[in-house]
């Protein structure tokens, strides 16, 4: 079992050290809502975020250049509402996929 374990941390650490942000990350996990267009939103989880953007696990397969509103969970009573770009996606085990967006603006909240 701690091989498996180490083998996790070793893939962890690797990630680092390709890191090509020039802004720094934060640790951030919370439910984010996609919304693209007038479709219902999907449910997906924040991985860390940076002044720039946000990294998101998510379900869905989406193509680079997408735009969307992000709903991101907030401890205040109202969620934030981003207009995002999609810069990256990448493979993030068996149909998850880690990806990168860019915000671009505040937004209205999504109406499906």
């Amino acid at each position: 079992m701690n091989a498996e374990v180490d083998r996790l941390i070793m893939e962890a650490q690797r990630a680092k050290l390709t890191e090509r942000r020039t802004e720094p990350r934060h640790p951030f996990t919370r439910p984010v809502n996609i919304h693209i267009q007038r479709e219902p939103g999907v449910l997906a989880f924040a991985k860390d975020m940076s002044k720039q953007g946000i990294g998101v696990i998510t379900n869905l397969d989406l193509k680079v250049g997408t735009i969307a509103v992000l709903t991101i969970h907030s401890t205040s009573p109202r969620p934030v509402h981003l207009r995002c770009e999609l810069r990256w996606s990448d493979p993030f085990g068996k149909d998850w996929y880690l990806t990168g967006w860019k915000f671009i603006s505040a937004a209205p909240a999504p109406t499906t």
